[in-house]
């Protein structure tokens, strides 16, 4: 069983921004979507994107999740500091940027 990682996420301002396929299921998503396996969320760690595939939901608000991909800016990255592509991360509602609802996994 791999550990999970609780890395420093940057601080967000406000709700994350919910993004959701307009012709399908969720077109009309409240500002407050519940945390889903397989929803996607996106956080930062100094500036650096960090996508996180969720796979197991805590609470509403909290989650564990595998790291999916590390973009700076145009850039992708296998690392940042000592978390890696696969790690599993530990990440709270505020930490988020942005979470995609609509992915093939939370449908």
């Amino acid at each position: 069983m791999k550990t999970v990682k609780q890395p420093k996420w940057d601080k967000q301002e406000g709700a994350p921004i919910i993004l959701a396929d307009p012709d399908g299921p969720n077109k009309n998503p409240p500002f407050n979507e519940p945390l889903r396996v397989g929803q996607r969320a996106t956080g930062t760690i100094d500036g650096v994107e960090v996508g996180v595939l969720l796979t197991d939901i805590l609470t509403t608000v909290k989650a564990q999740g595998q790291v999916i991909g590390i973009f700076d800016g145009q850039n992708e990255r296998d690392a940042i500091g000592d978390l890696c592509l696969g790690d599993i991360v530990f990440i709270e509602r505020k930490d988020i940027y942005s979470l995609d609802i609509d992915t093939d996994i939370a449908r």
